[in-house]
């Protein structure tokens, strides 16, 4: 079984591809003309180069011109683009892992509230039972207290009311002439 093949593209297969190679004869070209526009300007091996070439040498001055200048513009960006096709991949390949990690994230996050549904839903219940009992403790308090509150209050009631027939009495006793009896606690 054959493993699947991966398009990396051309960039990467011939970073240079047909520029590259016209870049580099433009160059060579160029390298050619000015070493021999030196052998004649210092009349190297005394060919007489500086005579043969003064005719052509307005034609080819500028043919060396347009070979430099054209050789340094169209030089492939080999290493620049090879590297943003590469980083296109990578980012694509981030951006499909990210994905495949948020669904895989959700996933387990909707694992784990199912599997603590059941606990959360218990507790839910435990918790009401609790409050249920809590609220019957503190109306037992109240009942209580109102009680205690309602017995209180009879009992003042009963000493109010011992207090003004004693105090009727001793001052009846006392327009009477006859000295009041001091009053018990009761």
């Amino acid at each position: 079984m054959a493993a699947p093949k991966t398009n990396k593209g051309t960039a990467e297969s011939a970073p240079g591809g047909m520029m590259g190679l016209v870049s580099k004869g433009l160059a060579v070209t160029a390298m050619l003309l000015a070493t021999v526009f030196f052998a004649a300007a210092f009349d190297v091996g005394h060919l007489g180069l500086q005579h043969m070439l003064a005719g052509a040498s307005i034609a080819l001055v500028p043919l060396f011109a347009v070979f430099a200048i054209a050789a340094l513009f169209l030089t492939p960006k080999s290493g620049a683009d090879a590297a943003a096709i590469a980083n296109s991949a990578r980012i694509a390949d981030l951006v499909e892992f990210q994905s495949k990690a948020t669904s895989q994230i959700l996933t387990l996050q909707s694992k784990i509230d199912a599997l603590s549904g059941h606990d959360n839903e218990t507790l839910k219940a435990r918790n009401k039972e609790l409050q249920a009992a809590l609220d019957a403790i503190h109306q037992a308090e109240r009942d209580k207290v109102d009680s205690q509150i309602e017995a209180l209050r009879l009992r003042n009631e009963e000493l109010e009311a011992q207090i003004k027939a004693w105090a009727v009495e001793a001052v009846g006793k006392s327009l009477a002439g006859e000295k009041p009896q001091a009053m018990k606690a009761a």
